[in-house]
């Protein structure tokens, strides 16, 4: 009895793995992006080579697949023709990107789903907080109310891709001669967010209020509070608008408690014709107005595609965007912005132009699994934010784009 009892637990356990065999994806993409961009004032285009291989796999859990296991890894190489170390010139990544258990509930008045693991988490405004995590998320949409729940741990990511801002070397990772480790550990940060939504309060427009929090767990603290308050929705079909403003707060070890301000807005309109979109933008990231000090983000994002390469700190810009379809396959994109250094003057509180950007580009679906861009982007600095001495005013510096992509998905 014993004897085919075990038997029975072992045929019910191999139907059970041979189902999960049957059920998981798995798939891959390999990727190629070669860029050619002047490093120096006034330099000759320097190659910059950047190959990568992703492999995924997805586990649903549930019939109807709303529930899952999902994970990713990543290698990346990138040769550096600019650096003059013979020994830097190659940069090396192994990370797992993903590792994901996703769990939804179905209610009678919404739906309620957890995510757990390390998963890519963004703020509202998708410029201070932008990012992976391991840790926890709770979105709720019940009636007509939507909120969610985050917290994440930063120590166990690889720092080679995800740069963590910081206003001192302290609490910066230091990747020298770190080139061919594979792994290296990012700073500590604990991470809290809540979010508060309603959709459709009042003629379509919905309201959103978002509080963030990164607490340093390192010696050296570095500490960061964000507030958001967003405002959504249509203007008349098919014109949308989207306004944001955020007030940080930001407190380095036993140093003064310092706030910032953070504001973007955005006009979209959709034609029908040809899949087009124009987009007016806007964002303001204060320097030293009023009661303002520069603001600062937390996970690195690029403002301009300027030399100095800056973040959202002490800057603003202001411009138009268009994408267009002229066939399904191929999708062509433009922009121009002009720039702004919110930290202007000997007291660091006017705001002056720095310069001018623009940009053009395509993206072409050869296959399926196959897909081709190409773009040329260029950013044309006043002479006084052109000199290398004084590091462009961290604004500027004359740079020159041209980037070829490929992809090809298994």
């Amino acid at each position: 009895m014993k004897m085919k009892f075990k038997n029975l637990i072992a045929c019910t356990s191999l139907l059970f793995a041979a189902q999960l065999a049957f059920s998981v994806e798995t798939g891959g993409l390999v990727t190629n992006d070669t860029t050619f961009a002047n490093v120096e004032k006034d330099g000759a285009l320097k190659l910059n080579q950047k190959n990568g291989a992703n492999i995924w796999l997805r586990l649903p859990i549930t019939a109807d697949g709303s529930s899952y296991f999902t994970a990713e890894g990543a290698f990346k190489s990138e040769y550096i023709a600019s650096e003059e170390d013979s020994d830097k010139k190659l940069k090396l990544t192994l990370d797992a990107t993903l590792f994901k258990l996703s769990l939804k509930k179905e209610l009678s008045s919404g739906d309620l789903q957890l995510s757990a693991g390390r998963f890519f988490n963004a703020d509202t405004t998708g410029l201070i907080y932008s990012q992976n995590g391991d840790g926890l998320k709770i979105d709720a949409n019940i009636s007509r109310v939507s909120f969610s729940l985050y917290g994440a741990y930063t120590g166990l990511l690889n720092a080679k891709n995800v740069t963590i801002l910081a206003n001192n070397s302290d609490l910066t990772t230091d990747l020298n001669d770190k080139e061919k480790t594979l792994y290296v550990m990012a700073k500590k940060y604990a991470v809290g967010a809540a979010t508060f939504s309603l959709p459709n309060i009042f003629a379509s427009q919905t309201i959103s209020l978002e509080g963030l929090g990164a607490f340093s767990l390192e010696s050296t603290k570095y500490s960061r509070m964000y507030g958001t308050v967003a405002l959504t929705g249509p203007i008349v079909s098919p014109v949308f608008y989207s306004v944001t403003s955020t007030i940080g707060m930001f407190k380095y070890d036993d140093s003064d408690t310092e706030k910032g301000n953070l504001t973007t807005a955005s006009l979209s309109a959709y034609p029908d014709f040809k899949s087009m979109s124009i987009s007016l933008n806007g964002v303001y990231a204060s320097g030293k107005q009023g009661s303002f000090k520069s603001f600062q983000g937390f996970t690195s994002s690029t403002a301009a595609d300027s030399l100095a390469s800056p973040e959202y700190k002490s800057i603003a810009k202001g411009g138009i965007s268009a994408t267009i379809k002229p066939v399904s396959t191929l999708l062509l994109n433009a922009s121009g912005d002009i720039v702004f250094n919110t930290a202007g003057g000997d007291k660091e509180d006017k705001i002056e132009q720095a310069g001018f950007q623009y940009s053009a580009g395509f993206n072409f679906q050869v296959l399926s699994d196959v897909s081709l861009g190409a773009s040329f982007t260029q950013f044309i600095s006043k002479n006084e934010y052109n000199n290398e001495a004084d590091k462009f005013k961290g604004i500027g510096g004359n740079k020159t784009q041209l980037k070829i992509t490929a992809a090809i998905a298994f």
